[in-house]
């Protein structure tokens, strides 16, 4: 558990990234990858007029903007940029209710996810996000809600679904070229949802979240009873399966969901419990990408997985559920929005450090220490004033530092899951 690692093991660390798994992946490198034959292109619209319009404010600047899904009313969903203030930016009109979303600063490069079972991603340019662009999912495949850019900014890789075959895939896609798809690869297991690059380096680290999906029962869960979720590494240069860690067998209905990076190798993630238990380990918990990396044998990491432990008070606060997780300073940060909470955990020790009650909370994202227009942002081992921000379904915006919560500002949208500095 300990993130507090020498500075020669991190050194080590960073070097394997960065020379055994080099950042800088080509479409065609990528595309080999595919474990499928179609290459089809996804169906592209524009949702607004071809002139650019006006150029967002900061977006050239290294000021810190944020983007959610919001509902203003009944079908009714947008878009919503904002800065660190919270104050409005600019608001998009969305054909169906968003959840996550990627970008790539240096790139200007952004994109939305449909909530799951998703049939869109808008991609914009962040600098006129009013100008979408609609991709929709090839025959058989439907998105998962989450998505991550290649180092340069080239690629796209989306978690998707394979419904007919029950197995989760990466859809891949050209962002030069309209965003055309130009395979897939596996996850190393079913039901993906977030997938998160690890700063650096071509890594992809996945969360399995072991619930099959299709799109004729809508988001019915269809195999609670076998579920088998999973944390994956694949590299995404190949589609080669790295590492791979299956949650113990009375652990198979803790669905893996959400991740964040540190900055010491490691990625927490934040699970949601489908079972009848009313106390569960595994809701939340880190993995080490040198230890899982380094484990790797047949289809299994042996090493670098620990388990976050949770009172059973704060589980069933929760109901079992955690809406999003991000790391800022020395701590890693979940929020329940049926809890109606955030709580902190130390890095170092994953020792629970601190709940605080914030109604309907549910998107968490550090505010980056460093910004630039050119460089990838930084993951941070040192808090800000305000190290996050937090939404919540009440249209509360807050700032989150050491001292506690602060609301920031009250919008007449009801947030969704997720926030992201773009």
């Amino acid at each position: 558990m300990q993130s507090g690692a020498s500075m020669s093991r991190r050194a080590l660390l960073q070097l394997a990234l960065t020379t055994l798994l080099p950042a800088t992946a080509t479409a065609t490198a990528t595309a080999t990858a595919s474990t499928s034959t179609s290459t089809s292109t996804s169906t592209s619209t524009s949702t607004a007029m071809a002139t650019a319009g006006p150029l967002l404010p900061g977006a050239e600047s290294t000021a810190n903007l944020y983007i959610s899904g919001a509902r203003r009313g009944p079908d009714d969903y947008v878009a919503v940029i904002f800065d660190a203030q919270a104050q409005r930016i600019a608001s998009i009109p969305l054909t169906a209710r968003a959840h996550g979303a990627a970008s790539h600063r240096a790139s200007h490069r952004a994109c939305l996810f449909a909530r799951r079972p998703g049939l869109y991603m808008h991609t914009f340019d962040r600098r006129h996000p009013e100008n979408l662009v609609t991709v929709e999912p090839v025959d058989g495949r439907h998105f998962y809600g989450h998505g991550s850019y290649s180092a340069d900014g080239k690629l796209l890789f989306a978690t998707e679904n394979d419904f007919d075959a029950q197995r989760g895939v990466l859809g891949i896609y050209d962002t030069a070229a309209g965003y055309r798809r130009l395979g897939e690869m596996d996850t190393g297991g079913s039901g993906p949802h977030e997938v998160v690059r690890i700063p650096g380096s071509a890594l992809l680290v996945v969360a399995n979240g072991g619930i099959h999906t299709h799109p004729d029962t809508g988001r019915e869960k269809l195999n609670i009873d076998t579920m088998e979720p999973s944390l994956t590494i694949v590299d995404s240069r190949n589609g080669r399966l790295l590492a791979r860690h299956v949650l113990p067998a009375e652990l198979h209905q803790v669905s893996l969901r959400h991740l964040a990076v540190d900055a010491a190798g490691h990625v927490w993630f934040a699970g949601q419990y489908e079972g009848a238990e009313s106390v569960i380990a595994g809701l939340a918990g880190v993995m080490s990408i040198d230890k899982s990396l380094r484990s790797f044998s047949g289809s299994r990491s042996s090493q670098g997985l620990s388990l976050v432990e949770l009172p059973a008070d704060l589980q069933q606060r929760t109901a079992h559920y955690l809406s999003s997780v991000a790391v800022a300073g020395e701590h890693a940060l979940f929020t329940s929005s049926k809890g109606g909470l955030v709580f902190k955990v130390d890095r170092g020790s994953g020792q629970l450090l601190e709940i605080l009650s914030v109604r309907d909370c549910s998107g968490v994202t550090a505010i980056p220490a460093e910004v630039s227009t050119v460089e990838e942002p930084k993951v941070s081992d040192s808090f800000s004033s305000a190290s996050a921000l937090l939404t919540s379904g009440t249209g509360e915006i807050l700032a989150l530092s050491e001292d506690g919560a602060m609301s920031l500002a009250m919008h007449r949208v009801q947030w969704d899951n997720h926030v992201y500095a773009i």
